[in-house]
């Protein structure tokens, strides 16, 4: 790996497109209770989650399972790409989007990359935008004002399962069950995705998929090599997981094993090793969240005492912007980040990049994994309306930016126009230097499958090492029980009562008041809104 460049190609072989997962990036959900999202795991019927339908395409080299979630893994991409074979749709008028990004840099008429959609559509692309800080505000206007597009992102806002109802089309018939089958490319995503879309049974949109492997703890190889240790440590238990962290740290050097906010991503992390819920816990139709656990507050002790010793960077909460630099300066051993952050890393880093796999705190194997978020936590509905040829329309439009791995379409959707943003040559996809900007922002968010596959381009290597990984850990993974669950208390108070009880744990951990105040920290929380918050989510 050495002497690589973090390049827009590497980032685009790392399986996640410039632009399209920006709206994720390093989110948690956090000690509120989530954000009041509008989808997520666990909560879609059985009656009402679409088949999962694998793509009768080019076969996977690594062959995963879209029922639990492991993403496959391709070592190359046919040539030639075949076509899913519906292209051009032929619709009957032009299509409006109302989605989160930003305007391309080349205008549309100028613009090969919206011409080559345009013409496989048959149609006009009509695209209204606004990046994720402004596009909630966007969204609310619009509604107010009976003027969103006929495919418009969903976001969270208030009373939204009566707005679903008033100004969505309820999806539920034609793409529930085997009326996927409609649809072969969206059929072929990863099921679990489908949660992320509904809500009170219903499915209301189509989303982004993502791949499930939750947080990712990332070694700096070259650090952990240079001590005698694997980037991709064997662990037997939590003193292991400790003394790694102790013979990577050295202070007189300036080198520490962790530079992040602990509450935020260690206590998770050691959460999982202690067997921890994801989240939330549901034992007999009653919600406890995580926090509220003994698991929590075990972990917190522990975090805390690695605090006390000197485990992480003296700057870790003043300086919260050089965590990443930090890391890969090579400052710090070890940063936590969702799973589409090593995929990248993995491909485009100037070190050897591996993963800590947390064993169980006391023992006994490897501890369960908690599974994160399966597709971008905004999907992308229809306008209400009862004109079911124009439905059918707008769903082979999803159909089209869903294309599978291995497709034509696939390499149009996340890499643009052949020859010109990118060219494929002995098998493999290489992004263009200095190519014409023209990457048409926003659209892949209605159901582009351009972040569920593991490819590096040249690098295969790096894709087994990821696909083992997920064979590893998610097929036994926890999920959290709270997506596919609207809470309005979550939506109106979630970020205040987590701000107050973070600031809580930052000051136990650093030390200025003690774990013996947590008990009354956790009563105010619930006080505050965190068993209102659990009561909505039981409720549904």
């Amino acid at each position: 790996m050495p002497g690589r460049e973090t390049t827009r190609r590497a980032l685009l072989g790392g399986g996640l497109a410039l632009g399209a997962g920006a709206a994720l990036a390093g989110c948690r959900t956090g000690a509120g209770g989530g954000s009041g999202g509008s989808g997520g795991g666990q909560g879609a019927p059985a009656e009402v989650r679409p088949s999962y339908i694998p793509f009768d395409g080019p076969e996977p080299d690594l062959v995963g399972d879209g029922e639990t979630g492991v993403p496959n893994g391709f070592l190359s991409y046919p040539d030639p790409p075949p076509s899913t074979g519906r292209v051009p749709l032929e619709l009957s008028a032009p299509v409006e989007m109302m989605v989160q990004g930003i305007p391309s840099k080349t205008s549309r008429d100028r613009n090969q990359w919206w011409q080559m959609y345009e013409s496989d559509f048959g149609a006009e692309l009509k695209l209204v935008l606004a990046d994720s800080t402004k596009y909630t505000a966007k969204f609310q206007t619009a509604v107010a004002g009976d003027n969103i597009s006929e495919i418009t992102q969903i976001v969270s806002v208030p009373s939204l399962p009566q707005l679903l109802e008033n100004v969505f089309t309820d999806l539920t018939p034609y793409l529930s069950g085997d009326n996927i089958k409609k649809y072969p490319s969206l059929a072929s995503t990863p099921q679990a995705a489908w949660d992320m879309c509904t809500i009170n049974g219903k499915l209301w949109g189509v989303t982004n998929p993502r791949i499930v492997a939750g947080t990712v703890m990332m070694t700096r190889g070259d650090i952990l090599e240079s001590k005698g240790i694997s980037l991709m440590p064997e662990l037997s238990n939590g003193e292991d997981f400790l003394d790694m962290c102790r013979e990577v740290t050295d202070r007189d050097a300036g080198v520490f094993a962790i530079g992040q906010v602990p509450q935020n991503w260690t206590v998770p992390l050691v959460m999982e090793a202690l067997g921890g819920p994801n989240g939330w816990q549901v034992e007999g139709g009653t919600w406890t969240h995580a926090m509220e656990t003994p698991e929590w507050e075990q972990a917190l002790e522990i975090v805390t005492s690695m605090y006390a010793e000197g485990l992480f960077h003296p700057n870790t909460f003043s300086d919260l912007s050089s965590t990443a630099i930090w890391f890969d300066s090579g400052v710090t051993a070890l940063f936590a980040q969702n799973f589409a952050s090593w995929q990248q890393r993995s491909a485009a880093a100037d070190f050897p990049c591996g993963a800590v796999v947390m064993p169980k705190w006391d023992g006994g194997g490897t501890a369960a994994k908690h599974l994160g978020v399966p597709g971008y936590g905004a999907p992308v509905g229809l306008r209400k309306t009862d004109d079911e040829d124009r439905i059918d329309e707008l769903l082979r439009v999803a159909d089209y930016f869903a294309s599978p791995f291995g497709t034509a379409e696939y390499l149009k959707v996340k890499y643009g126009v052949r020859d010109r943003q990118y060219a494929l040559a002995d098998g493999q996809v290489s992004v263009i230097e200095d190519a014409p900007e023209e990457m048409v922002y926003g659209p892949y968010y209605y159901g582009a499958q351009n972040a569920v596959d593991l490819y590096s381009p040249g690098e295969p290597d790096t894709t087994k090492q990821l696909f083992e990984y997920c064979e590893q850990m998610i097929p036994d993974g926890v999920a959290n029980p709270q997506y596919g669950k609207f809470s309005e208390t979550a939506l109106s108070d979630g970020a205040r009562i987590e701000r107050d009880i973070n600031d809580v744990m930052g000051s136990i951990i650093q030390g200025r008041t003690t774990l013996s105040e947590w008990p009354a920290a956790v009563k105010k929380w619930r006080a505050d809104g965190g068993d209102k918050i659990a009561e909505e989510y039981a409720a549904q």
